[in-house]
């Protein structure tokens, strides 16, 4: 990663940061938060606020498309917004307590472990990543979210979300960068933002230490979500990003809602915007919060009862409902629609056949439970922080009801009910990190807050320790990668430029698969991207393909099925992928990251193969 890249932080911040701000600055509403906690919420805002206007634009006007010089006027009418409705109080915003340029610190070394790893590894991982980049592409080149995954698959895009792709294609727009340079930049800076929801959340609710701890915590100590980027795990973490924020902004209207007569109908609205993005970023994340909601407004509702308030929260929930669905309808409606066309293929897998599918997709053992989780030792603190919290009876508490019930989504595939075949128990395990660090930094807040406090623990010499050790932590943050799940390298890219200049625009490639479920084969070399860099089909498709028809299924699945035969050594496959249409074959410059693959030296000696390139370790053959 060459050095000038750097700038690319600051513009993914001034993006985020201008909307956010208007939206405050225009409301008034800066006035309910103090200091860094203002920052916080335009940030959400901001990151909400690109999902949000990209999909009402394409349900709306169809026909209105984005590019550069819109959003550059957008964002120029959004400085001014600011300027204007601060121009009296902009000093303000900027009067930060020490304690608030600590946690700033925090976030900055977050913000660089997540980019430090940029420098080693350009290109994104693992197999998620394909379809983020090519639908990067496709909302920067058509100007709006698009409806398919065409021209490089017949994939409708009805039950997938496409929130993030409002955020990287802009930075494509505005930072003149590659699709998957934009990608990796903006998911990065959404991991970096992990801690700021928690620090909001906590010093809303328990204090400035709390808060400073929760976003060491979910910085730094934890392993996820920085993890993510090994797996490509982008759309999760942006909305995981803006979860908390959502969650705080949310309790914090439902508890004046509750005090006071008349509802504050702007901060329902800021709100509804939060929530409506976690939903439009990632729809099973939007589950997850959707607990996290109930339980706690659920707990808002016993106390409203108890003081006479039952009314003005039964009120104000009933708004943020209506808002959010409003919000939401641009994808819950093509979503649900789609939800109920398949509800009756899923019903088909019987059997045998459904059991393998359970146990690879829904199986789990628990010895990866500290690796999808934490470390053992911090989930030791945290399942005592736990107990704390219970006892005391903290606010804090939601957080622990949201870890029970949570597991309950990932073991509802049990019932047999194919609505309830939402998610697994490893999805749900890999965003604990944000109720630990919730959990933690209000139990440890309140330890170094307590009046008989020792104090041998509030000494420097154990501060410094800590902040070494933090530190420490920080750099496993930084280097910590999973080589195998690192498909693509530059001498794949140099292929792919010749096959763009050689190779015919219809040329179809069979290249290295794994099955990691019986019916979801997925590349695993290089050639997984010759969509993207070459704008060539492959026989895997994307992760995508159990969204298009069965037909397209069925081609895929058999396309593969012949390129798994043709790696066991029966050269008659050749005769069946050329039948099905397959015109080339690509072995990439690193090997198939499971061992096996397609073998270079077979295929030299099969006589209905020409090698046609031979570079880097990459090598193209040709069907005669």
């Amino acid at each position: 990663m060459a050095i000038t890249e750097w700038w690319i932080c600051p513009l993914i911040l001034g993006m985020l940061l201008l909307p956010g701000w208007a939206i405050l600055a225009s409301s008034g509403l800066w006035r309910h938060w103090q200091g860094l906690q203002r920052w916080i919420v335009a940030l959400g805002l901001g990151i909400a606020f690109y999902p949000i206007l990209f999909y009402f634009a394409r349900w709306v006007v169809p026909f209105l498309t984005f590019g550069p010089y819109k959003l550059m006027a957008l964002l120029t009418v959004c400085a001014g917004v600011i300027a204007w409705n601060l121009r009296h109080d902009w000093r303000a915003q900027f009067d930060l307590a020490s304690s608030e340029w600590i946690a700033l610190g925090i976030v900055g070394v977050t913000l660089l472990t997540r980019f430090w790893i940029l420098r080693d590894h350009p290109y994104p991982a693992w197999t998620d990543s394909l379809h983020h980049t090519l639908l990067t592409q496709l909302t920067a080149v058509n100007g709006q979210l698009p409806l398919t995954l065409e021209p490089y698959s017949p994939v409708p895009l009805d039950q997938y979300h496409l929130g993030l792709y409002a955020l990287t294609a802009s930075l494509q727009w505005l930072a003149h960068i590659p699709a998957y340079t934009a990608l990796l930049w903006m998911v990065q800076f959404l991991n970096g933002m992990c801690g700021v929801g928690v620090y909001l959340l906590l010093d809303r609710q328990a204090g400035r230490r709390a808060a400073l701890v929760g976003a060491v915590v979910a910085g730094l100590l934890v392993q996820h979500p920085a993890l993510y980027f090994n797996w490509g795990r982008f759309t999760q973490v942006a909305a995981q990003a803006i979860m908390l924020i959502a969650w705080a902004v949310t309790i914090d209207t439902l508890e004046c809602a509750i005090k006071d007569d008349n509802p504050p109908l702007l901060k329902l609205l800021l709100a509804t915007l939060l929530s409506g993005g976690v939903f439009l970023l990632h729809f099973r994340a939007a589950i997850f919060y959707g607990v996290l909601v109930i339980v706690g407004c659920l707990r808002l509702g016993f106390r409203a009862l108890r003081i006479h308030r039952i009314k003005s929260w039964g009120f104000a929930l009933g708004i943020l409902a209506i808002l959010t669905l409003l919000i939401v309808s641009p994808a819950l409606w093509r979503a649900l629609m789609w939800r109920i066309t398949r509800i009756g293929s899923t019903a088909t897998i019987q059997g045998i056949e459904r059991q393998v599918v359970e146990e690879a997709y829904y199986g789990l053992t628990w010895s990866i439970v500290p690796y999808l989780v934490a470390p053992r030792w911090l989930m030791g603190i945290a399942v005592i922080c736990a107990l704390l919290v219970v006892l005391r009876r903290s606010r804090a508490l939601d957080q622990v009801h949201w870890v029970v019930l949570l597991p309950l989504l990932g073991l509802a595939y049990q019932l047999k009910i194919s609505w309830l075949r939402v998610t697994n128990l490893s999805g749900i395990l890999i965003m604990f990190y944000l109720p630990l660090a919730v959990v933690v930094g209000d139990t440890i807040g309140w330890l170094l807050d307590h009046p008989h406090l020792p104090r041998v623990l509030r000494s420097a010499g154990l501060l410094l320790l800590t902040s070494l050790f933090c530190l420490n932590e920080a750099y496993a943050r930084a280097i910590t990668v999973e080589p195998f799940r690192y498909f693509l390298t530059q001498e794949d890219v140099t292929a792919m430029a010749w096959i763009r200049e050689n190779v015919p625009t219809d040329a179809v490639f069979a290249i290295n698969t794994y099955f990691w479920l019986p019916h979801a084969p997925h590349g695993a070399d290089g050639g997984y991207w010759l969509p993207y860099f070459a704008e060539r089909q492959t026989t895997a498709g994307t992760m995508l393909n159990n969204l298009g028809s069965a037909a397209y299924q069925e081609t895929i699945m058999y396309r593969s099925q012949q390129v798994k035969r043709l790696e066991s050594g029966d050269a008659t496959a050749l005769h069946d992928l050329r039948a099905l249409g397959v015109t080339h074959i690509y072995l990439g410059a690193r090997p198939h990251f499971a061992g096996g693959g397609l073998s270079r030296t077979a295929l030299l000696q099969m006589n209905a193969l020409i090698l046609i390139y031979d570079q880097g370790g990459v090598a193209i053959f040709a069907l005669q």
